[in-house]
């Protein structure tokens, strides 16, 4: 039996009217009748609601609809996708401010000769490091998938304002990956 069916033979045996459901869902009446005649699906909260309402359990309301477990599916997985973005988002913005804020500490308590130190010159380039392979594997797990000729060259950067090298487009990978090697060909002589 497919969702909708499901929830409009449930609401009548139970003998609730569309606005009585509506209203314990926080939805407008027009929502639950889209919902009850397939239109459209209710998000994972609404479903788990419903299965309070309704006295059902989540398989009960759900097992048969294809569709509700295709979009089920798809927001699960783009919910993983948004809490590595922001996982990776913090270790960025954290690698940052410990890098920034080990140098002004050190010069704070009288470490000047820190900033003219290989240790400095290290710190420098992690950080840009960092920065460039994240910014690199943020713009893979928001856009996954394998290398396209057709792709764009220049992107909208993924947080920011501008435009970034697309690293989806073969030309625009082997870019990126000569700008690190450029960028460890400039910071080797100066750590070492």
């Amino acid at each position: 039996m497919k969702l909708s069916e499901v929830i409009y033979s449930r609401r009548k045996e139970l003998g609730l009217t569309q606005e009585q459901v509506a209203h314990k869902l926080n939805v407008t009446r027009q929502a639950l009748s889209n919902w009850e005649r397939g239109k459209n699906y209710p998000d994972i909260d609404i479903l788990v609601k419903l299965t309070q309402i309704y006295n059902l359990s989540f398989d009960a309301l759900i097992k048969g609809d294809k569709e509700v477990m295709k979009k089920i599916s798809e927001d699960a997985q783009a919910l993983r996708k948004q809490k590595r973005l922001k996982k990776l988002d913090i270790s960025l913005v954290v690698v940052t401010m410990t890098i920034i804020l080990i140098p002004f500490l050190l010069n704070l308590f009288g470490r000047q000769h820190f900033l003219n130190s290989r240790l400095m010159s290290i710190s420098i380039f992690v950080l840009v490091m960092y920065i460039m392979i994240a910014s690199l594997w943020h713009y893979r797990l928001g856009n996954p998938g394998p290398l396209n000729k057709r792709a764009p060259l220049l992107i909208p950067k993924s947080f920011g304002i501008g435009l970034t090298i697309n690293p989806q487009n073969p030309i625009g990978l082997a870019i990126w990956i000569i700008l690190l090697i450029i960028v460890i060909a400039i910071f080797i002589p100066m750590i070492f």
